[in-house]
């Protein structure tokens, strides 16, 4: 495995101009990523200054290592309800011990991703359907917005679940804090409303200059409003996390989940805000490299588990950052705040900063894409929805690995239970097949079915095969000639070729003949070494289903019979 560190490539044709837009871009990120950072530190459970911890290291070694330009690593809505989740999972609930765990996530998860790059498993992404992750999403945002309420409320409540939580807020809701209220409802129209402007304004940073100026001057802290308080000054330093065997144990189950959604939805963010010309160069075990180095550095200074923010790296794009420059800058601007301005925090508003997140989460809900699904396809709504439920009703791991168990469910069944479809000729055609269910133009004959299979033939559908056959049989009164269009069927194990031998016994018992048209090279090479090609005869495989009816009806056929059996070997330039 080589090590890659493509910023430098970046830097080849570097130039002033490039740096006022790098310049333009960290800054403009940076502004947003502070007061997001210190948003979701707070919804895992943890200090806000460790958001700005988060959001110095990470960064800096992505940018050496990423090779996505616009994806802006940092503090992420998900990944600390996932850090938060599964602390509370193991039960952990001692401070220290709290903020020590959270570290040893980003570690374990880094080091996870890490070692998934160097083994080449970045093609794990495909292994998650999209309805299953935006389940996912949908269940955690519906967590991550009952997590909030507490805060943006004021109603004191001590629950753990969401069902739980629900049933503490229903009997407690009463003791909201007005101002608590008044001011979270304002930052959100405030939010809401300003996000069909310029994304470029800075509307989180100035919610929290707003509120802060607010419990400043008109000292409404003193009426029940929680604030910050005091925020340690200065740069995190290196400590090595505290772990052993047992809490490795505890943690793993959270880290790997981590691991896992982080990388796909860096990948996602990345491969989405890809220009044209840049197509292809966003390599997935490099970013698993990157991002697995960036969490387990990050985790001795403090880090806790990072991601990528959508709004954060679609700014960073619409802004015109040119190279993973800007990231210097950003840095550069916590770096700043960490070590002169975190004294100014102290009378922010924790409604302020629930209301950052619950605007955050609302942008992940992708209803328009709930309503498609619901159109299109039930039974990915269905694994969407039981996804989301279990998420939200259960726990986030539970959620994703309910979601993977539907995903590889759903697989299963359909390739188990492919399409199949008795074809006729076109009227008027000479060699256009279709679906008798599906066209009403269709030459149909009692004594010859045209039974087409869609897919592999396996041990895991040869019996559907099997069943399909006997219903399109008997629907026919006087079957003499059966033709199999194999034109679908790429592939065919040891299981199949027993069953179709038996097919082609019973058939010859029964004095029905039994075609094979349009066998594919790998099939076809099956057959050979299984004799399947005597055992059936070699007058009865055609190249074309149209060749197999000319052959039946005594007509002249247009193509060398002897097409069907010849092959050529494989080059060695192409794939077996």
């Amino acid at each position: 495995m080589r090590f890659r560190l493509p910023f430098f490539q970046q830097l080849k044709a570097y130039n002033g101009k490039t740096f006022i837009q790098d310049l333009i871009g960290g800054l403009t990120v940076g502004v947003m990523l502070i007061p997001q950072g210190m948003a979701y530190a707070y919804l895992a459970e943890i200090p806000p200054v460790y958001g700005l911890y988060a959001s110095i290291v990470p960064l800096i070694v992505y940018m050496l290592m990423g090779t996505s330009i616009y994806a802006a690593i940092g503090p992420a809505a998900l990944t600390s309800l996932l850090a938060f989740s599964g602390l509370n999972h193991a039960g952990i609930t001692d401070p220290d011990e709290f903020l020590n765990g959270i570290i040893v996530i980003a570690l374990l998860s880094g080091l996870i991703q890490f070692l998934m790059g160097v083994f080449q498993l970045g093609k794990i992404v495909n292994f998650i359907s999209k309805p299953v992750l935006k389940g996912f999403i949908f269940g955690a945002a519906l967590t991550i917005f009952l997590s909030q309420i507490k805060s943006a409320t004021g109603i004191q409540i001590d629950a753990h679940g969401s069902l739980e939580t629900l049933v503490a807020l229903a009997s407690n809701v009463s003791s909201f804090n007005f101002y608590t209220v008044l001011i979270s409802v304002l930052s959100i129209a405030y939010l809401f409303y300003m996000k069909r402007f310029s994304k470029k304004i800075p509307n989180q940073l100035i919610v929290m200059l707003v509120t802060l100026l607010i419990i400043y001057f008109f000292k409404t802290d003193h009426y029940g409003v929680s604030i910050l308080g005091t925020i340690p000054e200065g740069l995190p330093n290196f400590a090595v996390p505290y772990f052993d065997w047992e809490l490795v144990q505890l943690l793993l189950p959270a880290s790997a989940t981590i691991a896992l959604i982080s990388f796909i939805e860096v990948y996602a963010i990345g491969v989405s805000l890809e220009d044209k010309k840049d197509q292809g160069k966003l390599s997935p075990n490099q970013e698993l490299i990157a991002l697995g180095l960036s969490k387990f550095i990050g985790s001795f200074f403090l880090a806790y588990p990072t991601s990528s923010s959508f709004s954060r790296s679609a700014v960073n794009k619409q802004v015109g950052t040119k190279t993973n420059v800007s990231t210097l800058i950003t840095v550069s601007l916590v770096v700043i705040t960490l070590l002169f301005l975190t004294p100014f925090f102290y009378f922010l508003p924790k409604a302020a900063l629930a209301a950052i997140i619950i605007v955050a989460i609302i942008g992940l809900m992708d209803f328009k894409y709930y309503k498609a699904l619901w159109m299109i396809d039930r039974r990915d709504f269905l694994m969407f929805a039981v996804t989301a439920l279990v998420t939200f009703l259960i726990g986030v791991q539970e959620g994703i690995t309910a979601g993977v168990v539907l995903s590889i469910m759903s697989l299963v069944y359909a390739i188990s239970f492919p399409h199949t479809a008795e074809v006729g000729l076109v009227k008027g055609s000479l060699d256009t097949f279709r679906n008798v269910d599906r066209y009403l133009e269709i030459d149909v004959d009692d004594e010859i079915l045209i039974f087409r299979f869609d897919a592999a033939l396996t041990f895991v559908n040869v019996s559907h095969f099997i069943k399909r056959l006997k219903i399109y049989e008997a629907q026919k009164k006087n079957l003499k000639v059966v033709i199999i269009d194999a034109a679908s069927i790429d592939s065919i194990d040891t299981t199949s070729l027993e069953a179709l031998k038996g097919i082609a016994e019973k058939y010859k018992d029964n004095n029905i003949r039994m075609l094979i048209a349009c066998l594919k090279g790998p099939v076809r090479d099956q057959f050979k070494k299984s004799d399947m090609f005597n055992i059936i005869g070699e007058e009865n495989f055609f190249p074309s289903v149209s060749e197999a009816l000319r052959s039946i009806k005594g007509e002249k056929r247009l193509l060398d019979p002897q097409i069907t059996f010849q092959t050529n070997p494989p080059r060695t330039n192409r794939g077996k």
